[in-house]
């Protein structure tokens, strides 16, 4: 019976998480201060309310996460698949045709074409996890030969 109650908590807390996150990109659902353990303690459409007991140091923990995720402006650590990379004379017509023909060949796929002193650079895609990443960089491969994985901050990708 423990296990139950402890894994219907674990669901309500992640549901409540997960929420939030879709709450977060809307700019008019913002707090400043959002408490999701009140919003549990508030009765429901039909008089129900959830009574969680737990240590002070969840609260504070998530809470805080919450608050960092809110600051961050919807960027976290993820991965992209760098397609293009060079610093030729001829290197910033290359990048901007290669963003032209992947924007049409794969459309629902970010494309970021980045200078950074003496190279310019066009990487594809917002993964969360690296497995992600290698499946669409293999799926290209054919295509970009040259593909690589790189490690950057990204937006947050649909889920």
């Amino acid at each position: 019976m423990k296990r139950i109650a402890v894994y219907l908590f674990l669901a309500i807390l992640m549901n409540a998480v997960f929420s939030l996150r879709v709450n977060a990109r809307q700019p008019d659902s913002l707090y400043t201060q959002y408490n999701v353990f009140d919003h549990f303690r508030k009765p429901g459409p039909y008089g129900n309310r959830v009574e969680i007991i737990q240590s002070d140091s969840v609260a504070i923990r998530l809470n805080r996460l919450v608050e960092t995720n809110r600051l961050t402006s919807g960027k976290m650590q993820g991965f992209r698949v760098r397609i293009f990379f060079d610093n030729k004379q001829t290197a910033r017509s290359e990048s901007e045709e290669i963003v032209m023909q992947f924007s049409e060949i794969h459309p629902g796929i970010p494309v970021y074409r980045v200078y950074e002193n003496p190279y310019f650079k066009v990487t594809v895609g917002d993964f969360r996890t690296k497995s992600d990443a290698i499946r669409f960089m293999n799926g290209i491969r054919r295509t970009y030969p040259q593909a690589f994985i790189t490690r950057e901050t990204i937006a947050y990708p649909t889920l």
